[in-house]
């Protein structure tokens, strides 16, 4: 069985270091997710599982960090960064 996180963050990058709040954070954050792909060079794709299991592709994937093993993952993508915590099962 996959791993589950929750959206902690999405949040556009300004290009000058900072981020700001994306415009579908406040109604995404919080839903349960699959991270079905999450590499470099490849688009994100995110499976929401508490919206009827919709598919999240983004732009490619710039780089993956991850904390406390793989407790919280950020994805940096072109224009955006998503933040993920790991539900706890």
């Amino acid at each position: 069985m996959s791993q589950l996180y929750v959206i902690e963050s999405i949040r556009n990058l300004d290009g000058k270091g900072g981020s700001v709040p994306h415009e579908c954070e406040a109604r995404r954050k919080g839903q349960r997710v699959e991270l079905l792909r999450c590499e470099n060079g490849a688009p994100l794709l995110v499976c929401y599982r508490d919206d009827h299991n919709k598919i999240l592709r983004t732009s490619a994937v710039q780089s993956v960090l991850h904390t406390d093993g793989d407790e919280n993952i950020a994805v940096y993508t072109q224009n955006t960064v998503y933040t993920f915590g790991k539900v706890a099962v």
